[in-house]
């Protein structure tokens, strides 16, 4: 899929890389083999960099701030998957890591 959405990136587009959390537990020899993005990483002089949230502790307030008043405004919607019951958390635990929550995932007591 990324081969197809890089192809489609306007010149000088940005990439972010992060959440890898669903392949934690995947057997290394069975991913799939990088996809050839050379040609239109360089002739569309695109980046593409990983990041870590820590690297924006300083302006983490911010970002929350905001995102909270686009929610109250109705601009930007979110998704949780809640489980009930706080005997269920390790089921809910292992399916968040297994790529099974849509969202945010919330155990309710």
């Amino acid at each position: 899929m990324s081969s197809a959405i890089i192809h489609q990136m306007k010149q000088f587009g940005r990439i972010s890389v992060c959440g890898s959390i669903s392949a934690y537990n995947d057997d290394p020899s069975k991913l799939a083999r990088a996809p050839i993005l050379q040609p239109s990483m360089v002739f569309k002089q695109l980046k593409m960099e990983g990041f870590l949230v820590t690297r924006w502790s300083d302006r983490l307030f911010e970002g929350i701030k905001q995102n909270l008043q686009w929610i109250k405004e109705g601009k930007l919607k979110y998704h949780e998957s809640v489980t009930s019951g706080f005997d269920k958390m390790p089921q809910a635990f292992i399916g968040m890591l297994r790529g099974d929550n849509t969202g945010k995932a919330v155990v309710k007591a």
